[in-house]
């Protein structure tokens, strides 16, 4: 799985970065202008948050103090499918009654 930077040496959109040597959370690329804005996207255990922490950083900060992560949302997860896909259909008919 690829977890690095592109070609240029800059970060990408979607990348994904922990503070380097941490068990820390992890943060996704979402913004590269001259600097590279980070939002978190996992808890300090790793598990997936919506958080609203936006942090910007220097490139070479980025590369000082922060290691590639791989994406906390890649695993397939069928039963989170199956319930949400059921809580779906639930609000569907509930509205009617």
């Amino acid at each position: 799985m690829y977890v690095g930077r592109a070609e240029s040496g800059m970060p990408s959109i979607g990348d994904h970065y922990r503070p380097a040597g941490e068990d820390a959370p992890i943060y996704r690329v979402v913004g590269v202008t001259d600097e590279v804005a980070l939002l978190q996207v996992t808890d300090d255990a790793g598990r997936r948050a919506s958080t609203g922490d936006l942090r910007h950083v220097s490139a070479d900060r980025l590369d000082a103090e922060f290691e590639p992560a791989a994406d906390p949302e890649a695993g397939f997860q069928p039963v989170a499918g199956l319930r949400n896909a059921l809580s779906g259909l639930y609000w569907q008919f509930r509205r009617f009654l």
